[in-house]
């Protein structure tokens, strides 16, 4: 019985891949596939979203191909993020400025959820948290007064790509 809960209980917690259905029997896609790609101000903090679909025959695969596609997508908002970090430096080193973003984001940035579409299409959700960022950003190797300016520049820098 306990190792019933367990993972009853660890299926619950990683969101299990499946659908949302509410107690009427409806299927209720998740308000991140919605949302789709994208910078949020949510109640956990400021996000980046990345967010990817696939299909295809074999679950392995497609949720491999979606979660590419989830990282693709959220690339293209890490770049957002170090050019306009790159605006606001008073630093010349605009390409440190994009490295040490990229470098930042790699060790923070996670697939966080996956849900499939009853026709079958999965969809993932990687995510960049504000917070995490920041703090990857001490970590990684660069000039130290650069990464301070980042640091302070990173709320700035979400909130540029924040959908008003």
């Amino acid at each position: 019985m306990k190792k019933l809960f367990v993972v009853g209980a660890l299926l619950a917690a990683c969101g299990g891949g499946g659908k949302n259905v509410r107690p009427s029997g409806e299927v209720t896609t998740p308000e991140w596939v919605t949302q789709g790609t994208g910078a949020f101000a949510l109640e956990a903090g400021k996000q980046l979203h990345g967010v990817g679909s696939a299909s295809a025959p074999d679950a392995k695969s497609r949720r491999q191909a979606a979660d590419a596609a989830a990282q693709q997508q959220l690339a293209g908002g890490i770049e957002e993020v170090a050019k306009s970090l790159t605006k606001m430096s008073e630093s010349p080193q605009g390409d440190s400025v994009a490295t040490m973003t990229r470098k930042a984001a790699a060790q923070v940035a996670a697939i966080r959820d996956h849900w499939v579409t009853p026709d079958g299409q999965e969809q993932s959700l990687d995510v960049l948290e504000l917070g995490a960022f920041k703090h990857a950003l001490q970590s990684v190797d660069g000039d130290e007064k650069l990464k301070r300016e980042m640091v302070s520049n990173a709320e700035k820098a979400f909130d540029s790509l924040i959908r008003q």
